[in-house]
């Protein structure tokens, strides 16, 4: 993951100093890879402990392999300096595609760079364990929502989509012990998805989230949590259309360990399932 990708999904986790050093890594790495720890400490108006901290907070083990990452994120974008850029008016169709396909690599890259394993096995077997799968998100995650129904569907686990709170509260609070409600939201704030997994608390119900990383309110509400990398947003919306890549990328990781852990019945549900869409279309043409 590039030092950035890494400042931007701790960032909602550091202390006021450590903030301070990371804007300043942002803001000049040209300049941070030829400072020492002291002289970037005062730069920042930090302390050298501090910048210490944010190293092992960034998961680098060292100062010295702070800057040789970042050297390497800068010969990266020297390649190519316009890339990670908006969308400007008229553009050509290449540059369009080199942008798209940068941007989405590096937010694919950095999501998988970051998965939680733990936490994907604790969403596998809670899935395993429960009776019905619940799933919920508005705008473009319920995209993702639809994502995971088609692809737990087709394995034989009943789940059940939503985008309408007065279609799923019902369902929630009726819903037995062992279900589970997951909860898609790239940024794990917008209002409808906390009254979602407030109701199933309440209920009694565990709840799973797939957001962007950081110290959201759905990832403190949710009893698993699990993360895509949080790409900075831009005016033209670049970033939207990574979040929804990441989201893919990750759910594809969930489903495959899924898999690979309940192999003998999966494999069994997905011939029957090719089984009845190739007789559906054998059918139908003839």
């Amino acid at each position: 993951m590039s030092v950035k990708g890494r400042i931007l999904n701790a960032k909602s986790e550091l202390s006021a100093a450590e903030v301070k050093i990371a804007d300043y890594v942002l803001e000049n790495p040209q300049t941070v890879i030829k400072m020492t720890v002291t002289q970037l400490a005062k730069a920042a108006g930090s302390s050298p402990a501090s910048v210490i901290r944010l190293t092992k907070r960034l998961d680098i083990g060292s100062f010295t392999t702070l800057k040789i990452l970042l050297s390497s994120d800068l010969t990266k974008n020297q390649a190519d300096p316009k890339v990670h850029d908006d969308i400007l008016p008229n553009e050509q169709i290449g540059s369009i595609k080199e942008k798209l396909l940068t941007s989405a690599l590096q937010s694919i890259r950095e999501t998988t760079d970051q998965v939680n394993e733990d936490e994907v096995q604790k969403l596998a077997k809670a899935i395993t364990d429960s009776k019905q799968l619940f799933l919920f998100g508005i705008g473009a995650s319920y995209l993702a929502v639809e994502n995971i129904c088609q692809k737990w569907n087709r394995i034989g686990y009943p789940t059940v989509a939503d985008n309408d709170l007065n279609a799923l509260l019902p369902k929630v609070v009726n819903a037995h012990e062992n279900d589970i409600l997951w909860i898609i939201s790239n940024s794990g704030e917008s209002p409808e998805v906390l009254v979602a997994a407030e109701t199933a608390k309440q209920a009694g119900i565990k709840v799973a989230s797939l957001t962007r990383f950081g110290n959201n309110s759905l990832a403190k509400l949710s009893d698993i949590a699990v993360h895509t990398s949080q790409p900075k947003e831009s005016p033209n919306r670049i970033a939207a259309t990574n979040s929804l890549l990441a989201q893919f990328m990750l759910i594809d990781i969930i489903f495959y360990y899924f898999v690979s852990r309940n192999f003998e019945e999966s494999a069994n549900s997905l011939d029957l399932s090719h089984e009845v869409i190739h007789d559906y279309k054998a059918k139908l043409w003839h």
